[in-house]
Order: structure tokens, then C-alpha cells, then sequence
């Protein structure tokens, strides 16, 4: 069936033309909005061998369809409806959801986090991958770190990681509604190597102290500090005041008292995962365990954070290789699934969703294979933490604070090794499915 065909029997299924109020895809999900839900036929729709899910928020009727389906079909809706299709942002739609479900305040704070890192993993993965490509060069090829080409390789591999709390410091403000700009500013002082030495009331400074995280709270208070002094400060002065008051409050702030707390903090973070990956490497399979249902609640963003700084102090990240296997893990239980349904339509999402599965995006496999069916979640998360506690005991680190799947490799301080993980991951998922096997749905 061509995707006007499937357009039209999901159109069908909505209510047809006069029902739907919007449509638009985002990376995943075909999204519509309907006038009256109440005639659209849900179970039909889940029943759809190019469904993956559906989701229903109020009027709001997602159909689950994986990478690149999402576009075609909502295209193809949007013709036949005669509606102008939408094509949403991810992290705008994140937001929009988070109202409309009243998420607790903790929950919203994550997902404000998450968007602060979220612009920056392009330059993330692109530098990234640079630094493999120089450190591999002056590894085999000794003094090429000297030579000019070198250098050149050398300045791209760690630009990004050199301006983090700057693009950090600017992101957070304006995710916080304040003046992006006093952020990049902020965080700038911060990191002001005149400020290392300095003795203030018993305090001495240093530059950098408490990386992100310093960047971040400060960040975020001086966005709220800003809103306040705008009500009181009169309109003539405001362009004047507003910012000379807030650069000035947040810096002795910051160097006094959130530097401290941020140093603390990422100097505890820092030394806590040091500790299990050197000490007891068994249990950072623990910490694979839960990722998958901090995903499902999108609490997970707020580990990139983490990710950032532990790369801020310590050059890499043990702890993102370690959460990565539980997508490898989903990724064994679906193999498991698929070599043993009977139920054609199970098959075939598994074929579809194996793929980018495998390549770091587990939604179409969370949503529809391993979360309805159960037991196969269960040994996602067992297989996922087999290989957890691996790649800990192995010791590969990312370069990078987000990313995952078999690309990631690339990324790694050891391609190898983590791929083994991947490996032990994925056979661990298949043979714990096995042993706790799974009701397998009727046609």
C-alpha cells in the first residue's frame, strides 16, 4: 500500500476532512488535531501495519510512524484534507506537551535543561568526531600535533568544548526568559582567568570553578532576577539599569556563592562516577537499569547536563557510554520478539523500527514493541544493564555528552570495546527476553 493509500485510511480513521483541524508531522509522529475525538476510530488506527502507536493528549490524535514515514504521510493527509501541513520543532513540542499535561515543576526544569544542550549537539558530534580524527593523527603519526595542518585539526577538535559555558550561559538565559546575551556575558566572567587568585571576604576565586553547572545557575537566577528588577525599574532607565544591576548582582553571586555550590557539586558528580567505574564497575549497570523509564517520563535529558560537565572537568564521560546500552538492550529483546511472533504486523514494525533502533533511536521500538508487550521492556532494561556494568568495567569514555547507538563508536576512547558492549548488550537483551518470553498478540 503507497502512502496516499495509508493517507487515506488514516483520514478515514480520524473522522474524515471535516474532523481535522490541523496536521503536521514532527521527526516521529504523523500529529493532528481533531474537532471531536470521539469519531475517530483509535484501536483501528493502532491497528494500521504502519502504526507504531498512537497517542491521544485532549484533541490532539499522534500516530507513531517512525523517521521519515511522518513527513510523507502528513503530507499526504495535509493534501487530502486540504490543509496546510505543519512541520513542528521537537523542542517546541516538548514544551507545548509539558503544559498541556501540567508536568511537575521538576519535570519542566528537565526539559528546560534539555533545550539549553539541545542546539549544541550538532557542534558537539562535528567537533567530536575531530577530536578523534587529531588524536588518532599525533597517535600514529608522532609530531603531528606540531605540524600547522595539526594545529588547524587541533583548534576545530576543541573549539566547542573551549565556549561551552559561554553557549551554555547564553541558552540558559534565553530559555529562562531573560537577555541571552547578559548569560554569555555572565558566563564569560566566570571563566575569566584575571578572577583566579582573587581574595574576597575569606573566598578565593577560580576561573571555571563548578563548569556548567556554576554556568547554569547562575544562568537561570539571573534570568529571573532580570524579570523582577524590569517591573520596578521605571521604562527610562531600564535599558541602562536593568543590565548593569544583573551582571553586577549575579557576578559576586556567582563567585561568591554558586561557584562554590557548582564546584561541589561537579567535583562530587565527577568522583562518584570515577569511583564505580574504578572501584565497583558491576553496579554502573544500575544506572543503565532506569534509563529506559527515565525516558519514557523525558527525564533523561537532564543527564546531558551531567555528561557536559563530567567532559568539562575530567576531558570525557564514562557514564554516557553506560547509559547507551540500554537502547542496545531494547534492541536484543525486539530481535527476540521478531524471530519469534507469528503476528505479521509485529514483524513488521519490528523490521522497520530495528534499524534506527540500532542507531540510537529506540522510540519507535519503546512505543511499539517492547512497552506494549511487556516483558520485552523488562528485558530491555535487564540486557541493557548486563552491558552497562561491561562497558564500565572496559572503561570506554565519550568524547561527547550526547549521543548513542552504534555511531557513538566513533566517539569513544575505545571504538572496540564499546561495540563489544553493544554486542554483550544485545545478546544479553535476546536471551533475557527468551527466558521471560511474552504474549504474543493476536492478528
Amino acid at each position: 500500500m503507497d502512502n496516499q493509500q495509508i493517507a487515506k485510511e488514516i483520514l478515514e480513521l480520524l473522522g474524515g476532512k471535516k474532523n481535522i483541524r490541523t496536521i503536521g508531522n514532527c521527526y516521529t509522529r504523523v500529529r493532528t488535531e481533531v474537532e471531536d475525538t470521539g469519531k475517530c476510530r483509535i484501536e483501528e488506527l493502532k491497528k494500521l501495519e504502519v502504526s507504531l502507536g498512537v497517542v491521544t493528549e485532549g484533541n490532539q490524535v499522534q500516530i507513531v510512524v517512525g523517521p521519515g514515514k511522518s513527513a510523507k504521510l502528513a503530507g499526504a493527509i495535509s493534501e487530502l484534507a486540504e490543509l496546510q501541513r505543519k512541520e513542528y520543532d521537537e523542542a517546541e513540542v516538548r514544551k507545548a506537551e509539558n503544559r498541556a499535561k501540567n508536568q511537575t515543576p521538576g519535570k519542566v526544569l528537565l526539559k528546560k535543561i534539555a533545550n539549553i544542550f539541545i542546539p549544541i549537539i550538532p557542534a558537539f558530534i562535528g567537533c567530536g568526531l575531530m577530536v578523534a580524527i587529531y588524536e588518532s593523527g599525533y597517535v600514529f603519526f608522532p609530531g603531528f600535533e606540531e605540524i600547522d595542518f595539526g594545529r588547524i585539526l587541533s583548534a576545530i577538535a576543541y573549539s566547542v568544548f573551549s565556549i561551552l559555558p559561554i553557549i551554555v550561559g547564553y541558552n540558559a538565559m534565553k530559555e529562562f526568559g531573560g537577555s541571552p546575551i547578559l548569560g554569555a556575558v555572565l558566563a564569560s566572567i566566570l571563566n575569566s582567568a584575571s578572577i583566579t587568585g582573587v581574595n574576597l571576604l575569606g573566598i578565593e576565586f577560580l576561573a571555571g570553578r563548578g563548569g556548567v553547572f556554576s554556568v547554569l545557575i547562575v544562568a537561570i537566577l539571573a534570568a529571573y532576577l532580570e524579570r523582577c528588577l524590569r517591573k520596578y525599574i521605571p521604562d527610562f532607565l531600564d535599558s541602562f539599569v536593568t543590565p548593569l544591576l544583573t551582571i553586577f548582582i549575579m557576578t559576586f553571586l556567582g563567585l561568591m556563592v554558586f561557584q562554590p555550590i557548582g564546584g561541589f557539586v561537579s567535583t562530587a558528580i565527577g568522583n562518584f562516577v570515577n569511583y564505580i567505574i574504578y572501584n565497583v564497575p558491576f553496579l554502573a549497570g544500575l544506572a543503565t537499569l532506569v534509563y529506559l523509564p527515565l525516558v519514557m517520563s523525558g527525564m533523561h535529558h537532564g543527564l546531558i547536563a551531567v555528561n557536559a560537565a563530567l567532559i568539562a572537568d575530567y576531558g570525557v564521560t564514562y557514564l554516557l557510554p553506560v547509559t547507551c546500552m540500554a537502547g542496545a538492550g531494547q534492541v536484543g529483546a525486539a530481535f527476540y520478539v521478531l524471530m519469534k511472533t507469528k503476528n505479521a504486523r509485529l514483524k513488521k514494525v519490528c523490521k522497520n523500527a530495528l534499524p534506527v533502533g540500532m542507531l540510537g533511536i529506540g522510540e519507535p521500538l519503546m512505543w511499539g514493541v517492547t512497552v506494549p508487550l511487556g516483558k520485552p521492556f523488562l528485558a530491555s532494561c535487564l540486557g541493557g544493564a548486563v552491558g552497562g556494568s561491561a562497558v564500565a568495567m572496559m572503561k570506554v569514555a565519550a568524547r561527547i555528552p550526547e549521543l548513542s547507538g552504534l555511531q557513538l563508536s566513533l566517539i569513544t576512547n575505545s571504538p572496540i570495546k564499546y561495540l563489544l558492549g553493544i554486542a554483550i548488550s544485545y545478546a544479553a537483551g535476546f536471551f533475557i527476553c527468551a527466558a521471560l518470553g511474552f504474549d504474543d498478540p493476536e492478528e
